[in-house]
């Protein structure tokens, strides 16, 4: 009977490098199958060209494996393990999941495992997949460091401005200036440093003459390239730096992305001292004008955010229901809280709809659902008697001694210190430093049962109720005159996260006890008592 086979092929860019394509990857394993005798439908060939083994998020993967839940193949080709995954254990649970479907799997370059013995041979060679990559990795490495060491150019993007020259019998690889994107980035320079255009104004004169980038698929500049280019040195000294960053995982990736080709996605800057220089021709003249844009650049990152005709008592606090930032946005005299994404893809129509929120009627409703919150009277009437108390407590006779007991417990901290780096460095032995520990903890359980005994007949039972109802009534007070600045401090204190969603309703959420409620707001009746502790709920 024909059996019905499915086959699956990777390739990375690495191995493309190395003229492995995933078509010569097809025509083995194709002939192969037609060799046993077993049937391939097109929809069975699981591809996934240009993805890293070093991880199991592939599209054309949870196809595959997707396809063997359902039963859409009896047995799986592939070109060897390592097609699978460079990860030994990755590519041991893929063959598990096809064996308890009853799926046979035929690799064609490793041992075909049929007995215990071959099984482990094959293991071993998966093993040897995964060893494999780490060497190929760690052989380009030492390769590019040493090439660049010795005053090879290195092309790992030329920067702006420059075009990459390939090697040649006469001539080693180098940079050319780009005479079209040089006039750019000079000009780029010239909209800052002499006309003292914003980053965001720059943006935007970019889009409106058509100057479009040289790798967004967008067409329209981000603001962080813009600033980048804008302080990168090498357009004044002429020296650029290979080695001077390293990839890292992502811990925080601006797309949510199912997805991933480059499992190290981000960026970060190694030690100055293991930078390579490498020189080219630089684009701007030392006539100053770069400092200068420095200095406007820093003035901006220092001032720009704090020079707003209106202020946000929310700023820095507020999302949008899509997931983005909202951030302070005005025009005409009206101010409102707008989602980012509408900043972010400008001058491209945003996809968020969320309309704005207006920024002074959420602010006052916020504050005022907070102050009444905070004006709980049974609650401020607990809270000022604990602040009574400690008050008490720091003004009894027993301060003094209080105080010297903590200076002897923090000096036998010290000793314990000293005696575990005598110990580090050889100069006692293990069981002089239990003998001694064992001392200076007796000493400290002693003193700490001192202070509690101190604590516990320093603290009184009872305040003076009038004294409470006075210190109530000046909390009050203060609570009610805040100033702008004042209720900002407390807001960001107390809130955490404010997102407003459609039809009026925002959530806010808090870190202290019984504040985390939903709040709408609009022309409906309102509920006004305050939330139990974890209750959600609308006002």
């Amino acid at each position: 009977m024909t059996k019905v086979a499915g086959l699956y092929a990777r390739v990375s860019t690495a191995r493309q490098e190395e003229q492995e394509t995933i078509d010569s990857q097809l025509s083995e394993l194709r002939s192969r199958i037609k060799a046993d005798g077993c049937e391939l439908p097109e929809e069975n060939e699981f591809l996934d060209d240009g993805w890293t083994g070093t991880t199991l998020e592939r599209p054309g993967l949870d196809a595959m494996r997707d396809g063997a839940v359902a039963g859409q193949f009896e047995v799986l080709y592939v070109y060897d393990r390592g097609r699978l995954s460079r990860t030994y254990a990755y590519q041991e649970i893929i063959i598990e999941e096809l064996a308890n479907k009853q799926i046979e799997f035929v690799t064609l370059h490793d041992v075909l495992a049929k007995t215990p013995e071959e099984h482990v041979l094959q293991a071993m060679q998966g093993v040897f997949h995964e060893y494999e990559r780490v060497k190929i990795a760690e052989r380009f490495r030492r390769g590019k460091l040493h090439k660049a060491r010795n005053g090879v150019l290195i092309n790992g993007g030329a920067l702006y401005g420059y075009d990459y020259i390939k090697k040649t019998d006469k001539v080693p690889a180098h940079y050319e200036i780009n005479e079209n994107e040089a006039s750019i980035v000079r000009r780029l320079f010239e909209w800052v440093g002499m006309e003292r255009l914003s980053v965001y104004e720059v943006k935007k004169r970019l889009y409106d003459e058509g100057i479009m980038p040289r790798k967004n698929l967008r067409k329209i500049w981000s603001n962080g390239t813009i600033r980048r280019l804008l302080r990168n040195e090498a357009y004044l000294t002429g020296v650029i730096y290979y080695n001077k960053s390293e990839a890292v995982v992502t811990k925080n990736p601006t797309k949510n992305e199912k997805y991933r080709k480059v499992k190290k996605g981000s960026r970060r800057v190694r030690a100055k001292d293991e930078w390579i220089p490498h020189h080219i021709m630089p684009i701007l003249a030392d006539n100053g004008l770069f400092e200068k844009v420095q200095s406007i650049l820093d003035h901006y990152a220092k001032y720009q955010p704090k020079n707003k005709k209106y202020d946000y008592l929310l700023s820095g606090l507020v999302w949008c229901e899509c997931g983005e930032r909202r951030v302070g946005d005005g025009y005409s005299g009206n101010h409102y809280y707008r989602c980012i994404e509408r900043i972010k893809s400008m001058p491209i129509p945003a996809t968020c709809k969320a309309q704005g929120v207006n920024a002074v009627l959420a602010d006052g409703f916020l504050w005022m659902k907070l102050e009444k919150f905070l004006s709980d009277k049974e609650q401020m009437r607990e809270q000022a008697k604990k602040w009574l108390m400690l008050e008490q407590m720091k003004g009894s006779s027993d301060q003094s001694e209080r105080a010297k007991l903590a200076n002897q417990l923090e000096s036998l901290e010290s000793e314990k210190l000293r005696y575990t780096k005598a110990y580090g460095s050889g100069t006692i032995e293990e069981a002089q430093l239990k003998v001694l520990l064992r001392e200076l903890d007796q000493k400290m359980t002693t003193l700490q049962k001192r202070v509690k005994s101190l604590d516990s007949t320093s603290m009184v039972s009872t305040v003076d109720d009038n004294l409470v109802a006075k210190l109530c009534d000046e909390a009050m007070v203060v609570l009610h005159s805040q100033t702008q600045n004042e209720k900002k401090r407390l807001i960001q204190d107390i809130i955490d996260k404010v997102t407003f969603y459609d039809k009026g309703v925002v959530r806010v959420e808090g870190h202290i006890p019984q504040f985390a409620q939903n709040m709408a707001y609009g022309t409906e009746r309102r509920h006004c008592r305050t939330a139990e502790r974890g209750e959600v709920h609308t006002i």
